[in-house]
């Protein structure tokens, strides 16, 4: 990911040069790219009524269906749409690249394009059912953290979760949770109106997203209008917080906010903020670690220290003051619930491929080592890789972009994790579309197609064997970022360095 290198408060960022562009020389004006992109959302939505993660039980389907079928028809027709809306992203990257997307034009397209996704069926993943079961566990007076949704009983909401989720506690932070309730309060008996209720929820954390991104991508001379192309309008984005509208979208709305504030001359509320995300996800930390990291480095030793200690008593309050709210105690932090997003071992995960494809292939050869067995020593070393990464970034952020080394962060926890979701890869791609990071093609390929390793209705496309092939790939990968130096050119090189 090579890339220029940060210049605090050194302009716009804005390049007008065509060579800066990775996406091509540009055809058609930003209006014609717009409307594709409106033509491709709706057809999406339309497509996707069908075969997208519509509720299970035939009676409650959802406010609008339309007849095209299951077969190969319908996901051939869906996927089209899904490259419609792909090229006119590109298209208007086009623009952003040359600094012709301004911030008004961005609330336009997310206006245009979001509208479809707010109202139709979820697409690519079921967890709106399970947060919509949480909500109405809360609401009866259950505490989600200690009672699966299968107290509900049968019924819709039950049937339309995934499986693998029915009997699990909710792994979450106090502020959703609550959050929840008050959606179950709102959205009644209707199932459809608690999925739309949750989705206006969500869309607050795009509009802090939306807001802050344009000063934090200013502040280290980088582009606005190509911050939140990146970072609010991509597939990965429309897909992830619109339309499945994952929970995600608050965490990093308030980690945003948080960085957009403590960049500036007011840290302390930029670390609230930030442990605000906290209390809905955890990895909103990240935000709080740099911003003190990167405070740091402009102190001297005594000031360290209080600013260390100010931040950690800040982020002590806002948890302990969200958690006592609440009202449903410190489940939320124990060893239980914070195991619940690793029980599920899917190939989409790093880790989890690679680890099968080394313990199939040792038990190949003979060696008493299963698939399981692979998979475990992998986790273990993933994660071992991930914290020694994540310090050595915030002990060398002196010089370097502290925002894109939190992205950089987040993306490298995410993973190593023993469990990938595609939207967990936005907690880094919408801090790096701020950051010196921002051109990166690599990041650009990310933002459009992540979200296609999982189907229409959320399940993923790898399973079986499928190991085989990615296991290897991914090895090979990973060597090559290595031995090639292009972590190197990842994390940029300091200010001042040749």
């Amino acid at each position: 990911m090579t890339v220029a290198e940060p210049t605090r408060g050194s302009g716009t960022g804005v390049d007008t040069s065509a060579n800066t562009t990775p996406l091509g020389t540009g055809v058609g004006p930003l209006p014609l790219w717009i409307a594709v992109g409106v033509v491709g959302a709706v057809a999406m939505v339309v497509t996707g009524s069908g075969i997208g993660a519509i509720p299970h039980p035939a009676g409650d389907r959802w406010w609008f269906t339309v007849p095209i079928g299951t077969a190969i028809g319908a996901h051939l027709a869906f996927y089209t749409s899904v490259a419609v809306l792909l090229a006119a992203w590109v298209g208007v990257g086009t623009h952003a690249y040359r600094g012709r997307l301004s911030v008004p034009t961005a609330w336009l397209v997310l206006g245009l394009w979001g509208l479809p996704f707010l109202l139709g069926a979820p697409l690519f993943s079921r967890d709106l059912y399970s947060y919509v079961a949480q909500g109405q566990l809360a609401h009866q007076g259950f505490n989600p953290y200690l009672v699966a949704p299968t107290a509900l009983g049968p019924g819709n909401v039950l049937s339309s979760i995934a499986t693998v989720w029915r009997n699990t506690a909710s792994p979450y932070g106090p502020l959703f949770v609550s959050t929840g309730r008050v959606a179950a309060e709102i959205g009644g008996t209707s199932l459809v109106a608690q999925i739309l209720v949750f989705r206006v929820l969500e869309l607050v954390g795009v509009a802090l997203m939306m807001v802050s991104l344009p000063p934090l991508a200013r502040r280290y001379g980088n582009d606005a209008g190509l911050a939140l192309w990146l970072g609010v309008l991509s597939p990965l984005a429309l897909f992830s917080f619109v339309s499945s509208g994952h929970n995600d979208a608050l965490m990093v709305g308030l980690m945003l906010a948080g960085l957009a504030l403590g960049t500036g001359n007011w840290l302390r509320w930029g670390v609230a903020l930030c442990a605000l995300g906290a209390t809905i996800k955890l990895p909103a930390g990240a935000g709080i670690v740099f911003l003190v990291a990167d405070r740091c480095t402009r102190l001297d030793r005594a000031s360290r220290w209080r600013v260390i200690a100010e931040s950690a008593a800040i982020t002590v309050l806002v948890v302990v003051a969200v958690t006592v709210g609440a009202g449903l105690g410190w489940t939320w932090l124990g060893p239980t619930a914070l195991h619940v997003p690793t029980e599920l071992k899917v190939l989409i995960t790093p880790v989890v491929s690679v680890g099968s494809f080394v313990g199939a292939l040792l038990h190949a050869l003979g060696l008493p080592v299963s698939v399981s067995n692979g998979i475990s020593v992998l986790q273990g070393l993933g994660a071992v890789a991930a914290v020694a990464g994540i310090l050595w970034m915030v002990f060398h952020v002196r010089g370097r972009d502290p925002i894109r080394l939190c992205g950089l962060a987040l993306l490298l926890f995410v993973v190593l994790s023993p469990t990938l979701w595609p939207w967990y890869l936005m907690w880094g791609v919408a801090v790096l579309a701020a950051s010196s990071a921002q051109r990166s093609k690599a990041v650009a390929v990310v933002a459009a197609l992540a979200m296609l390793v999982v189907g229409a209705g959320g399940t993923p496309l790898l399973n079986g064997g499928d190991y085989w092939v990615v296991g290897p790939l991914l090895v090979g990968a990973g060597v090559w970022f290595v031995a090639s130096g292009a972590w190197r050119d990842a994390l940029g090189r300091p200010a001042g360095a040749i």
